[in-house]
């Protein structure tokens, strides 16, 4: 009996070992989406700007660049960090999944919000795929066969 358990658990490893959707394989791709992603905000602070905000004048497309290259620093440091942990254990990388669940959660709200009371330009794209990740980290951070 004790034979069967061991054999059964070690299947259980195997498979966990050769997931698509595994939480280290999550946080391989969310990291380097959020480096690439502050590397983009960085370089194209002024025309994302004017994408986002049409009727702006050169002062606040100013402030608005400046603003974006603090979130892109900030965006890059958190996949750096979020892509490091990517090896740590089960129990870790689940709990920095949960961490970019909430996080990601409260940007789909937020740009949600923006789009209703129409105070900016919000790509449809953008809403997806962090709308996705949400579900994604967020599933994987509370599922107990990965």
């Amino acid at each position: 009996m004790r034979k069967m358990s061991s054999q059964t658990s070690m299947s259980k490893q195997q498979r966990r070992g050769y997931r698509l959707f595994s939480p280290q394989n999550a946080l391989r791709v969310i990291g380097p989406g959020l480096v690439l992603q502050g590397l983009l905000f960085f370089a194209f602070a002024v025309p994302l700007t004017q994408q986002i905000f049409p009727a702006a004048d050169d002062q606040a497309i100013h402030v608005g660049m400046v603003m974006r290259r603090g979130l892109a620093t900030m965006s890059f440091l958190a996949g750096l960090v979020i892509f490091l942990v990517r090896d740590e254990s089960d129990r870790v990388t689940k709990r920095v999944l949960f961490g970019c669940c909430i996080g990601f959660a409260a940007i789909s709200l937020s740009m949600l919000k923006l789009v209703l009371d129409a105070a900016a330009v919000i790509p449809l794209p953008a809403m997806v795929i962090y709308s996705a990740a949400t579900l994604i980290s967020g599933y994987l951070a509370f599922d107990k066969t990965a």
